[in-house]
């Protein structure tokens, strides 16, 4: 038993010691600010209305919000050996959001500690009738990214110029080009730039998932589980779209109008997918554990979660338990859920313009990525001989090779929503 418990001791100290360190960084979080710009990066006359004055240098996000593996109540084990007493919950439901704040990468502190560090702000996954499953720390994460990409491209709108974005398993920048004068006049610059900032994050958001699966993970355990998770992607797009939404109605806003304005739009929006209660988002678990994830599996087994959504759009429609197919034979859960959703089950598609007008983004920016040893290592499929570059346009290459592994790792037809022969609902057990 010694090695299990030396075992213990140190995940106990790595969380321990992950869970500090996000605290402090919590409690310096950087404000937003106006710096002086060189006045040959805007054209005045041409960019009317946009008065470098009033662009604020919002920071990148650097933090992720803790959040979340697909399932109910996962368990740890360190190599073969569960950890005792130690799962993941995170069953979340509209009435625990909280009030949102930028950036904020550490676990929720109870009030009445330091106003830096305590943050009311929920992350976790909820069931929305028309969006499917939820994770609201996806949202936050892209609301706040994409927020980001805003300010700086409308900083260098102009003259071009490159966006740092932090590594995740990876070194990687955004190489923005001046922008057309005529797509401008035609769009006006404030749609130019959020719809090109909605886009960039959308692909970030790729990343991500990408990076997870070869092994980059921001926490002490393997996040391979999570990558290409059902709701991950609708999830992205969702905050994505939230922040691009309050650009589009507000004056370049201050972080707290800012927060303030993702807290209510993040409500509203849940609201119009019909959320459920945290009771029932916990039943709709169940009704797909055996087919989309296997309770019996634990951090950091891959096959935890046994069906993943690569769909990248530009359409993206969510993955609902009665896709899974044996829904449809579990008529008191159908009843249960109609007293929420009132009969309306339709999915909600959304999408991700890769245009504006006939100009595609990716002639007006591009995310350049140079994949990290271990990545590399890990299987990572180069797209191009002798070349250690990768962008946006080497996504599908990329999700193919991943697709195929799943499948042989998973089980073919790991990439669908629908139970495969042999799958079925525990909630019958």
């Amino acid at each position: 038993m010694k090695p299990a418990v030396s075992r213990y001791r140190l995940l106990a100290c790595t969380v321990l010691l992950a869970v500090l360190s996000l605290v402090v960084l919590a409690g310096s979080a950087e404000k937003w600010h106006v710096a002086d710009l060189d006045d040959t990066e805007i054209d005045t006359t041409f960019f009317k209305g946009l008065n470098a004055a009033d662009i604020p240098n919002v920071p990148e996000p650097t933090r992720l919000r803790p959040c979340c593996i697909f399932g109910n109540d996962i368990g740890v084990q360190v190599g073969s050996i569960p950890v005792p007493g130690y799962e993941i919950r995170y069953v979340l439901e509209v009435a625990s959001l909280g009030t949102h704040r930028f950036n904020k990468g550490a676990v929720a502190l109870q009030a009445g500690m330091d106003k830096r560090v305590v943050s009311d702000e929920a992350s976790g996954i909820l069931y929305t009738c028309r969006g499917g499953f939820i994770d609201v720390a996806h949202v936050r994460d892209n609301a706040d990214r994409t927020i980001y990409l805003a300010s700086q491209v409308a900083r260098i709108i102009a003259s071009g110029g490159t966006i740092p974005l932090v590594a995740e398993g990876a070194r990687r920048r955004i190489v923005v080009k001046p922008l057309d004068r005529q797509l401008v006049r035609l769009h006006g610059v404030r749609e130019v730039v959020t719809g090109l900032a909605e886009w960039l994050d959308h692909q970030a958001g790729i990343w991500h998932e990408i990076a997870t699966w070869y092994g980059w993970s921001s926490t002490p355990f393997s996040e391979r589980p999570s990558a290409f998770s059902p709701e991950d992607i609708y999830s992205n797009l969702v905050g994505a779209k939230i922040a691009g939404t309050v650009i589009r109605r507000h004056t370049p806003p201050t972080e707290l109008a800012y927060d303030a304005a993702v807290t209510a739009l993040l409500k509203d929006a849940l609201t119009k997918l019909g959320p459920l209660p945290r009771g029932a988002t916990r039943r709709a678990f169940q009704y797909v554990d055996g087919i989309w994830w296997d309770s019996t599996k634990q951090i950091p087994d891959n096959r935890l979660v046994r069906h993943r959504n690569f769909s990248i759009g530009p359409e993206l429609s969510p993955w609902k338990v009665e896709d899974a197919g044996s829904f449809s034979t579990l008529p008191a859960a159908r009843t249960e859920f109609d007293g929420y959703c009132q009969g309306d089950w339709r999915p909600l598609r959304l999408s991700v313009p890769d245009r504006l007008g006939e100009v595609p983004f990716r002639q007006m920016a591009t995310l350049e990525i140079e994949p990290e040893k271990r990545l590399i290592t890990n299987g990572f499929p180069m797209p191009r001989s002798g070349s250690t570059m990768v962008t946006q346009d080497d996504f599908p290459y990329v999700i193919a090779a991943i697709g195929r592994a799943a499948d042989a790792e998973l089980g073919p037809g790991a990439g669908s929503p629908t139970a495969r022969p042999g799958e079925k609902s525990r909630y019958y057990e």
